[in-house]
């Protein structure tokens, strides 16, 4: 009888690592963001106020984070869920890139509303002294959450037994595997923990555009620089927004995957004159593929032989193979 393995079968090191560092990093964020937006809010400044709210965006995606850590760690959780229930960050972002829409278009709104009507004079002083702390704060940020090395570490495997065959050759074979060595991008690498750390440089971005902003206007007296900023930060939160509406989008919806290239795939299964048949390809988690194949052989060829074609160039953690 083949042994039960699942897709979650990884080095939890390097989870509990990356878990302990979102967390320090989520507080330190979350008490930045109440203060780059309340002082927003105080010193009138729109460039500060957009710095504040693109930090409550990645607050939320660190958060998201770690509830995904928090889940990954209970086998009860997984053990519901055909495939582990990885796709819980997708929902997660999903339902939070729709909440962060709303959040963009108030930011445009109010930039746009205090370009036209200066009703409040700017503190600079206040607004350049904790924009310039958001800064530090997001350099920090990045420092901790920064992986010199992210290498290959070894998983747990499963036994594969040898295909039982019909009088006519037909096979099926089902497996799970986790590549080795440092080449496979899915090799030990967490997807989740990289997101953090692309919002956290990012956040970075967006805090150098608030001080020049708001240091032009301090010394050329350039006033209508800093809600043009902050129109400007609100776009940069919806353009985030959509692009991760549409990612988690594809992933809820089991788009075809195109970390795959599935020409190659096919091109290398074909060689030997067999026909690919049908050939499906689906993100089951961050950074866990799906793949189910139908092969016409036209040879002796059987699933394990077309399994361990795949595996040697292809990083896919779920692999079903029927030969007819």
């Amino acid at each position: 009888m083949q042994r039960h393995c699942t897709i979650e079968q990884k080095d939890s090191g390097i989870f509990l690592a990356n878990e302990k560092k979102t967390k320090v990093v989520t507080l330190i964020t979350l008490v930045t963001m109440f203060l780059e937006i309340s002082v927003g809010y105080w010193s009138g400044s729109m460039a500060l106020l957009a710095d504040g709210w693109h930090m409550a965006s990645h607050s939320l995606a660190l958060f998201l984070s770690l509830i995904v850590y928090y889940l990954y760690r209970h086998p009860k959780f997984r053990s519901a869920f055909t495939f582990g229930g990885g796709k819980i960050l997708s929902l997660g972002g999903y339902t939070s890139s729709l909440f962060l829409i709303f959040i963009a278009f108030s930011m445009v709104y109010e930039s746009v509303h205090h370009l036209m009507n200066p009703e409040r004079e700017i503190r600079y002083d206040e607004a350049l002294l904790v924009s310039t702390i958001g800064l530090v704060v997001n350099l920090v940020c990045a420092l901790i959450l920064h992986n010199k090395e992210e290498h290959g570490h070894a998983h747990a495997h499963c036994s594969h037994p040898k295909n039982k065959l019909s009088p006519h050759g037909h096979g099926h074979s089902h497996s799970h595997s986790h590549a080795h060595g440092h080449h496979h991008p899915g090799a030990a690498h967490d997807h989740n923990h990289e997101s953090a750390y692309v919002h956290i440089l990012t956040d970075a971005l967006t805090s150098v555009l608030a001080i020049v902003a708001l240091l032009l206007g301090k010394w050329q007296g350039w006033d209508w620089l800093d809600p043009v900023v902050g129109i400007v930060g609100g776009l940069v939160v919806f353009k985030w927004s959509l692009g991760l509406i549409r990612q988690s989008g594809m992933d809820l919806l089991d788009a075809h995957d195109g970390s795959i290239d599935r020409e190659k795939l096919v091109r290398k299964l074909e060689t030997d004159g067999s026909k690919v048949m049908d050939i499906h390809l689906w993100r089951l988690a961050p950074g866990k593929i799906g793949c189910e194949l139908i092969i016409k052989s036209n040879s002796n060829q059987q699933s394990a032989d077309y399994r361990d074609v795949i595996h040697r160039d292809f990083d896919i953690q779920h692999l079903i193979i029927e030969v007819v």
